[in-house]
């Protein structure tokens, strides 16, 4: 019995401690709770008490802050009537250079498109949302495997936009199908450019429309594609990537120098599209197409000879003994880059997959149907990015390279420097003269070589322009030039076997 007693009362000692402990806990949790919510109501209340500070200090100082919103607002339409030149300019002075600039900077704002009802409110998300969703789409694709994707394009103008001097107009964009008839082409994709043209640089569209004030001319924006020297694939530039990697004993064999210009091309362009992403190239090589247009390939001859058919039978061209024209070509093209492989091969880089020989034929074609001639100075056969994807029209302007020496005063479009020299430009003309583009329209040039004849369009580029559908005979003009930088200016001749898309003169 003693026992039991004495268990029980020590089973009854910790119950009685512990109910004093929860009462104590209890205690200490309503204090915290009390504690937190007088400083929730002091927060409350010193916020309050601030927010109607806030609102005695505006109640109070409203003139002030009245009169300081609209010295800013006239200030801003200050600007803006100045900088625009409806306040201040007349049509017998010259625009300054500082309100030229202010002016262009102003009407190219987003503030400005909206006040004057240029652009939609609604535009600038939307053009994030589509953007956003394009990319997110896009990182599911390789870009290598689709030359014709939009973003190819877009890659390609931010590798020539970095280089000094390139210039990549923002409204062109990648046309598939283009408008001329081929899979693809550069055209305008927004209408910016066509209501620049009428007034937006420089100075007010009264301006514009005199052709002279004060004996200045004011040429409208004209220049739509400017690659420079240093974004072209030249001889010197292959020559510097390739001799370092060939041994002396080879050099000495066969020296490097002693190929063209459309050899050196075809070996650096083969071993840049191998290096692959570490290439500064790649932008430029993901936009060439997997499988090139030049007529005598092995790939795609079933469907070039379905076009030496048609070509026949429904437009009336001689095509009389083509295919085993093609047949000689497809054969020469093989020798050129069987000796090119044998000799050079092994000192390139080679692709996973593909075999030195094969690549070496894939960039031969694209050499042989994307090449343009230049002068001799910086490459008489170079490749330059992005004007390669222009298509023909023989009523169109033609690749202009810049000498350097070209000032407005002479008539020319535009002014160069020394550091202009070799870099090539693009403009939209027809005719001879300035064709403003609009939205949906595609740029044409003029690849200048009238000295091919239908079978060598068909060999080099893949197709037969209509001006060479019927029968023709190359005759020397007997009459002067009226134009030096129209369709027909004067071409330069390239030294090697594979004559490329001539550049004209100014």
């Amino acid at each position: 019995m003693g026992r039991r007693r004495q268990s029980r009362s020590n089973n009854t000692t910790p119950t009685a401690s512990s109910s004093a402990a929860d009462a104590t806990y209890k205690a200490k949790v309503e204090a915290a709770c009390a504690a937190v919510t007088s400083l929730s109501a002091a927060a409350g209340s010193e916020n309050a008490s601030s927010r109607s500070s806030l609102a005695q200090f505006l109640s109070a100082e409203r003139q002030g802050i009245y009169w300081v919103a609209a010295v800013a607002l006239v200030g801003f339409l200050i600007g803006f009537v100045i900088g625009t030149g409806h306040l201040t300019m007349s049509e017998s002075e010259p625009a300054l250079a500082w309100r030229k600039s202010l002016g262009i900077n102003i009407r190219s704002s987003l503030t400005y498109r909206l006040l004057t009802l240029r652009t939609k409110p609604w535009s600038p998300l939307l053009n994030i949302w589509e953007s956003s969703v394009s990319l997110a789409t896009i990182s599911r694709k390789n870009l290598m495997e689709d030359p014709a994707n939009p973003r190819t394009f877009d890659v390609l103008v931010e590798a020539i936009m970095r280089e000094k001097g390139g210039w990549v107009h923002p409204d062109l964009g990648m046309l598939i199908p283009a408008p001329s008839g081929a899979a693809r082409g550069i055209g305008m994709v927004r209408d910016g450019y066509t209501t620049c043209q009428r007034g937006c640089i420089p100075g007010i569209a009264s301006e514009k429309q005199q052709p002279t004030v004060n004996k200045t001319k004011f040429m409208p924006e004209e220049v739509l594609i400017r690659i420079p020297l240093s974004y072209q694939m030249t001889r010197e530039v292959a020559l510097n990537t390739l001799l370092p990697m060939i041994p002396s004993d080879p050099q000495r064999k066969d020296p490097l120098q002693e190929l063209d210009d459309a050899a050196l091309l075809v070996l650096l362009l083969a071993h840049e599209r191998a290096v692959s992403r570490a290439s500064k190239w790649m932008p430029y090589i993901a936009s060439l197409p997997t499988e090139p247009q030049c007529g005598y390939s092995t790939h795609l001859r079933p469907y070039f000879l379905d076009a030496v058919k048609a070509y026949r039978t429904e437009l009336g061209v001689d095509t009389h003994g083509w295919p085993r024209e093609l047949s000689k070509a497809s054969k020469y093209a093989e020798k050129i880059a069987s000796g090119l492989a044998r000799d050079y091969g092994s000192f390139i880089k080679a692709m996973d997959g593909v075999s030195v020989f094969e690549n070496l034929q894939w960039a031969l074609c694209q050499v042989a149907s994307r090449a343009t001639a230049g002068s001799d100075k910086h490459g008489a056969l170079r490749l330059i990015p992005l004007m390669d994807m222009i298509n023909h029209d023989a009523n169109a302007g033609g690749f202009v390279e810049l000498r350097g020496d070209e000032r407005f005063d002479n008539g020319n479009f535009v002014n160069a420097t020394e550091e202009d020299v070799g870099t090539f430009v693009v403009r939209s003309l027809r005719h001879g003269r300035r064709k403003p583009l609009k939205k949906g329209q595609e740029l044409m040039v003029n690849y200048n070589v009238p000295q091919y004849s239908p079978l060598d369009w068909f060999i080099s580029l893949g197709f037969v322009p209509p001006e060479r559908w019927r029968q023709w005979q190359k005759v020397d003009s007997a009459l002067p030039k009226v134009r030096k930088d129209g369709p027909y200016s004067s071409m330069r001749s390239s030294s090697t076997r594979f004559t490329g898309r001539a550049g004209s003169d100014l």
